[in-house]
This record gives C-alpha cells, structure tokens and sequence, in this order.
C-alpha cells in the first residue's frame, strides 16, 4: 500500500470511529428542528407576534384605571369681588373669601371607567395587529421550510461527497493494480516502462485527489452537524435510479395556482399591503375622530388647622358621559402622515407583485430542474452501464497484453465521472421536488417522508 493510500485509510478509519448509528433524511430534519438557533429564534419571535391579536383587542375592551395620593403642607385660597346671594341673606357683591389650613393633610383618590365606542386610529391598529400575529405564524412556516432545505442540501452534499470519494478509490485502486501488472511485465521485457509510469502517474494524482475529497467530506459531515447538533453518523443514501420514479412533477400550471394560493412570500407580502391599507386610514379627515363612554369617581379629604381652629374640606363625585374628541389643526402633522402611508401602500403593492414574479420564477426552476434531472438520470444511467462494459472490455484486453494500462485507466477515469454526475442527478431529482413544495408552501414532514422513504 502507498504513503498516500494508508493516509487516506487512516482518516476514513478515524471517521468511521464516529459512526455510531444510521441516520436518515427524517431523523436529521427533527434533530435539526429541535437543534437549530436560527429556528428556536423564529419560534420565539412567533410566540412573541402571536400576542399582538390580543393587544388590537383590547382596544375595543373597557380600560378601568385607579389613581391615589396623598399629601402634606399649607393651603391659602384668596378670592375678592365676588357675589354672594342666598335666600333670607339678599344679594352682596364685591365680597372676598380666604381660607386656610396650616400643616393639612391632603388625600384624593378616583377611579375611571373609559370605553371607546367608536375610532378608526383604533380600528386601523387592530387590523395591524391582526395582519402582525398572522405574518408571525406565516414567518414560523418560511422558516421551517427553509431549515428542512438546508437540512436535505447538507444531507445529500455528504453522500455526493462520499460517492466522490468512493470513485476516487475505485480509481486508485484501479490505477495500483495496472502499474503492478505493467512494472512485472516491464521487468519481465514484455512492456514499455510507459506502462508502468502511467499506472504510477494515475495513482498519484488519485491518491491526491482523493486527501482533497476527504476534506471536503468532513466539511459536509461538519455542515449538517451543526445543523442538527448531532455527531456523525452513517447516512442511508438513496435508493437505485428506478425508486426515484416515484418523484412525480406533476402539471406544472397547478403548482404555479397553488404558490400564488399558498406561498408563505406571498402571504406575507399579502399581509404587508393589509397593514399599509388600514395604516392609510388613521389619517382620513375623520381618521382621528374618537368617541369614549366614560364614569368616574373622585373623592378628596383635607384636613389641617384653620383660622378659627380646625378645618377640612371633603369632596366626593360621580360623573358619567361621553367624550367625543376631534383633531381640528395638528400642524400639519396629519397630511405628512397620510401622504407617508399612501405612499408606503404603494410599496407594499410594489413589493407584493415583486413576491409573485419571485416565487412564480422559484416554481419555474424547480420544475425545469426537476424534469431535467429526471432525464438525465435516465441518460446517466445507461452511461455508467456503458462505461462500466468499456471498463471490462478495457481491463480483460490489458490483462491480455493487448491494450496499455492508459486505457484502462481512462476508461475507469469515465466512469467515475458519469457515476459521479448520476449521483448529483439523482440528488438534483429529491432536492428540485422539496423545492417545489417549498415555492408553494407545503413543504412539511409529510413531503420530507415521501423522499425519506427513498432511503434505505
């Protein structure tokens, strides 16, 4: 065995230390759900949204308050030229009142019961709300289905990586056979030393791509890891070329009418506009009118020492009614605003058509690349059998002494290249179809099941 191959045979030997258990595309999908920041960030954040449905509500809902005080310190009220009448005392003008209370004690207290029985700024903030908490739960799904892509994308980087590995041993492997057998024939003088020193040259650059491919093995294994925030395992790759059958793309029209029902982006650019439209009618010419029902109840005691001894005042009162408030001339402050919301409406609309081209053009590359895929698993397919027979037919005529090592090792080189792109077809087939139910909002465990069951 080469320096070169007992190096790589020590590092697949360390990896192969932390394959404890398989995993599949499910399994990794919920550990990553159950793992990932990124996503336990976006779950908070819903949680936190979800609580705007309630605060719109409240504004419709009695607001009861209470309010106490106490105090301490001198009092003097001063009053002249009044008038006073009252039965049997006639009438007298000109008269003043003065009171005091030195060192009084003062305590108030009221409670207020106030009910809004009609404001649009009030209407408008509750359908804010409302469009809020939904845009939550819409924002929860993007995130889901954008985690369970990211979660399949590692998952089949790590097997494509592994196949790339694979054929690079198949092709060293092939490579120190041939030099073996062209070195005995040229120390035999039955061969060219060209032989040999292509065999040699072959494994070499094998064995060096192949320190290159483990790297890039462990940086997918390190990816998914820190997806799923699990050590790595073996993964079940996919089955045959003929299971990927079961991946149908269906009418490419329905898929376009189900996104534009069901797209999380277009729902939440959907839930932009509603926010712009009742943000604009905070600030029509009745925007800012409001109509309370109000009761309130007060109360106040003073006590302190007067100018004929001790003194006090006591006061109690209950009043009911209704407060009608309109904004007559704010500055000019009201027009800005309106001319600011019409004009965040318009982007709102803007940006709600940007969301439909974007996710009609999402649903058009996933259905294009999956139809391709699909054809090309079927061409790539019947290259690996082909290029297998050349490699036969090339190995049984080199074994013979009739063909040079270099044909074998070109027809090896050829089909590891079309396994390779058989590989990456195939995976192109599972991604483009979780692609498509992302576009259109039905990426779930259920879609990730149908290609999970794939795996064996």
């Amino acid at each position: 065995m080469t320096p070169t191959r007992r190096w790589c045979a020590a590092l697949l030997g360390l990896c192969a230390t932390f394959a404890y258990a398989q995993t599949d595309l499910l399994g990794a999908a919920r550990a990553a759900l159950a793992h990932d920041p990124v996503y336990a960030s976006a779950v908070a954040q819903s949680q936190a949204d979800a609580t705007k449905r309630r605060q719109g509500q409240a504004g419709y809902l009695p607001q009861i308050s209470a309010t106490a005080g106490i105090g301490y310190g001198d009092i003097n009220q001063q009053t002249s030229a009044a008038r006073f009448s009252g039965p049997g005392f006639g009438s007298n003008e000109g008269i003043g009142f003065d009171t005091s209370s030195a060192g009084a004690s003062d305590a108030n207290w009221a409670l207020t019961i106030k009910e809004n029985l009609y404001s649009s700024a009030k209407t408008a903030t509750a359908q804010q709300m409302n469009a809020a908490a939904d845009a939550g739960e819409v924002s929860l799904q993007l995130a889901r289905q954008t985690l369970l892509l990211q979660v399949a994308q590692a998952y089949f980087d790590v097997l494509l990586a592994q196949d790339n590995l694979a054929a690079l041993e198949a092709e060293h492997d092939t490579a120190v056979r041939a030099h073996a057998i062209a070195q005995a024939r040229f120390e035999a003088g039955d061969a060219a030393i060209t032989d040999a020193s292509d065999a040699q040259a072959r494994a070499d650059l094998a064995g060096a791509q192949m320190i290159e491919a483990q790297t890039e093995l462990d940086l997918k294994r390190a990816a998914l890891r820190d997806l799923t925030g699990q050590p790595d395992t073996a993964l079940q790759p996919l089955t045959d070329s003929a299971g990927l059958a079961a991946i149908q793309a269906g009418d490419f029209a329905d898929w376009q009418k189900r996104a534009l029902q069901t797209s999380p982006l277009i729902r939440l650019s959907s839930l932009g506009v509603s926010a712009a439209q009742a943000e604009s009618t905070r600030y029509r010419a009745d925007g800012g009118t409001s109509v309370d029902a109000f009761a309130s109840y007060l109360g106040q005691r003073v006590n302190g020492a007067g100018y004929g001894g001790a003194g006090g005042m006591h006061s109690n009162s209950a009043v009911v009614g209704i407060m009608v408030t309109i904004p007559i001339y704010s500055g000019g402050m009201r027009s800005a605003k309106r001319d600011e919301s019409l004009a965040l409406l318009n982007k709102a609309e803007m940006d709600q058509d940007a969301a439909r081209v974007r996710v009609a053009r999402q649903i058009r590359q996933a259905y294009l690349g999956l139809r391709s895929a699909q054809v090309r698993v079927t061409a790539l397919t019947q290259a690996v059998h082909s290029a297998r027979l050349q490699l036969d037919a090339n190995q049984t005529g080199f074994e013979a002494g009739d063909r040079p090592s270099i044909d074998v090792l070109n027809a090896r080189s050829a089909l590891s290249n079309a396994q390779r792109d058989l590989a990456a077809a195939r995976y192109q087939v599972a991604m483009d179809r979780l692609r498509l139910s992302a576009a259109a909002g039905d990426l779930d465990d259920r879609e990730m099941a149908q290609i999970n069951a794939l795996l064996h």
